[in-house]
């Protein structure tokens, strides 16, 4: 009896896997009796960036070409939207939220579908929705201005006074040396400087606000202009002032102005405080004329384009490259001038590079 009921036991088991076996494949065939099941790819990647009452979801698309639409979630399921994907837009799907949205975090679940309904796996996004709570907060002016530099080379530098709460980026509007109309978009910073400009046209600019720099709204004021009247312009000189009683090496950044066309008023030597100032005229073939600035102490200037005048001879190594000529290329000039006084000549030489 013993083996008897031994050997009843591995026929209970063969016989029940063979139960479970049958009823396995024939619930497979019933569940795929309309062919094997395909599940789309899921998103590659979503982009959440925050607006003013709404949040943009860029939904970067896989390479699965059955995908036919999208299925995004929110406010834990209770809110959905369909988007249709039509794959010659590219293959990023740009859906905008703007309904039933919390100012602030709202959580995103997104889905791919094909055209037989089955969806991809999740993939969870959360971005932010800003509204009237931060839009109270905005400031409703433009970032100040500390200062403005201008340059002999195309170009304007912009020192910016401190930055307003939220500001993100500044726009920048300009003409270039081509007289083409630029717009140039930089983040928030001390300081910018505006490339290939053309001098003289306007500048304007406005603040751009946000909780965030990725946001896709910005808040702004009218635009600005920057007020180019206290606009500098700056040179590095070095030179050698010749003096009956008080020679001296001459070093220092100066500032300039333009006069015309081709002309800029800047000091004679190191005399600027006291009204001494140079017209500096450069002719075409870049040679140059060096009269007193209109109202300039000292007049009238004499050019000393051959040498030195008598008594003096040179006190310092570059005196000979001292010619009254303009080099375009470094925008350098090289001057040597000076007014008349009792006791004889007083003196400039100078190597004026414009910045």
């Amino acid at each position: 009896m013993e083996k008897i009921k031994y050997l009843i036991y591995p026929f209970l088991i063969v016989a029940g896997l063979c139960v479970i076996s049958c009823t396995k494949e024939n619930d497979y065939k019933k569940f795929t009796k309309d062919g094997e099941i395909t599940y789309p790819g899921k998103a590659s990647n979503v982009i959440a960036q925050a607006g003013n009452k709404r949040v943009l979801l860029r939904v970067v698309l896989g390479p699965d070409p059955a995908i036919t639409k999208i299925k995004t979630y929110w406010n834990s399921r209770a809110d959905s939207l369909e988007t249709p994907v039509v794959r010659s837009n590219g293959d990023t799907v740009n859906i905008f939220v703007t309904q039933h949205l919390n100012e602030g975090t709202n959580n995103f679940e997104v889905y791919t579908y094909n055209n037989k309904g089955s969806k991809s796996v999740v993939t969870n996004v959360s971005g932010g929705m800003f509204g009237d709570n931060y839009l109270s907060t905005v400031p409703t002016t433009n970032r100040p201005i500390a200062s403005v530099q201008l340059s002999a080379y195309p170009k304007a530098i912009i020192t910016w006074g401190n930055a307003l709460t939220s500001e993100q980026f500044i726009e920048i509007k300009y003409t270039d040396i081509n007289g083409v109309a630029k717009t140039l978009l930089v983040p928030s910073q001390p300081i910018t400087t505006v490339p290939n400009y053309k001098s003289g046209t306007d500048i304007t600019y406005r603040s751009l606000y946000a909780p965030e720099a990725t946001a896709y709204d910005m808040m702004s004021v009218a635009p600005g202009t920057v007020d180019l009247t206290k606009g500098t312009y700056s040179a590095v000189t070095l030179g050698y002032f010749y003096h009956p009683t008080s020679k001296r090496i001459l070093g220092a950044t100066k500032a300039w102005v333009p006069s015309g066309a081709n002309g800029i008023i800047i000091d004679l030597a190191d005399l600027g405080s006291s009204g001494y100032k140079a017209l500096i005229v450069t002719n075409p073939d870049n040679t140059l004329t060096i009269t007193a600035a209109p109202g300039a102490a000292g007049a009238p200037y004499t050019m000393f384009t051959s040498g030195l005048p008598t008594p003096y001879t040179a006190g310092w190594l570059s005196s000979a490259e001292c010619n009254n000529t303009y080099d375009p290329a470094t925008k350098t000039y090289k001057v040597r001038y000076g007014y008349s006084g009792a006791d004889g000549y007083r003196v400039a030489e100078e190597i004026i590079v414009l910045n």
